[in-house]
């Protein structure tokens, strides 16, 4: 009887195989990105958390005729009235979630916590659930403002309100034709009613024209409010 001849793989063979798993890997991890795909996510995650404010706005209006911020008073003391244009950043007390240590002024900084003292009137009406106060976009930013949320509302009294972030991941930064400007000339840091202006990109207002930041490009975290760089996506688009 003829044996059978078992042939194993040779070492170069192996070599070879090795190398061609190797390369199908890495074509693999570069067409996922798990980092894109983690950023995508958390973007989602806070646009979906950006239209919950945007709806609770409408019912807290719907409710008491009356928006969250106009409860205070701007820090020079004058009332703010439903046709004043404003900007507010996530924590602070005139966005709705958060109550600074002065809640009179719309413009306190807010150290939210789940304690009825240092929530907003958009928690404490039940327009949105305790457990919001808790999200990374209604914290202390720090030096990352990418963390945040924008509330811009237009002026007059039928005037569009919008709520805005900055998205992390590489493919909506490039979505250029969903980016906004935002205009505040008074600076980034004078929050609350005056001369506020959202503006899509391609499009000029009172800043000047607004051009979409490159994806690449360092800025992304220090946010302009000078309405020519469009780095803010909103809800509603």
């Amino acid at each position: 009887m003829k044996q059978k001849i078992m042939r194993g793989f040779t070492l170069v063979e192996l070599l070879i195989v090795i190398a061609l798993i190797s390369i199908l890997s890495v074509a693999v991890l570069a067409t996922i990105n798990p980092i894109e795909q983690a950023n995508k996510a958390k973007d989602s995650t806070v646009q979906n958390d950006a239209a919950e404010v945007m709806n609770s706005y409408e019912r807290y209006y719907a409710n008491a005729q009356t928006y969250p911020w106009m409860a205070f008073t701007e820090d020079a003391g004058s009332e703010i009235t439903v046709d004043d244009a404003v900007l507010y950043q996530s924590n602070t007390a005139g966005f709705g979630i958060c109550y600074g240590a002065t809640s009179g002024s719309s413009t306190a900084d807010g150290t939210c916590n789940t304690t009825g003292a240092n929530l907003g009137l958009l928690v404490s009406t039940d327009e949105l659930k305790s457990s919001f106060v808790g999200k990374g976009e209604f914290q202390d930013p720090g030096d990352n403002n990418e963390n945040s949320l924008w509330l811009v509302k237009q002026a007059g009294s039928g005037g569009s309100i919008y709520v805005c972030y900055i998205p992390k991941a590489k493919s909506n930064r490039q979505l250029t034709s969903k980016l906004y400007c935002i205009y505040n000339p008074d600076g980034a840091a004078a929050w609350g009613a005056g001369d506020k202006e959202l503006v899509k990109v391609g499009d000029s207002g009172a800043g000047g024209e607004c051009t979409a930041l490159a994806v690449g490009e360092d800025g992304w975290s220090d946010p302009t409010f000078d309405g020519t760089v469009g780095m803010f996506r909103c809800v509603p688009e």
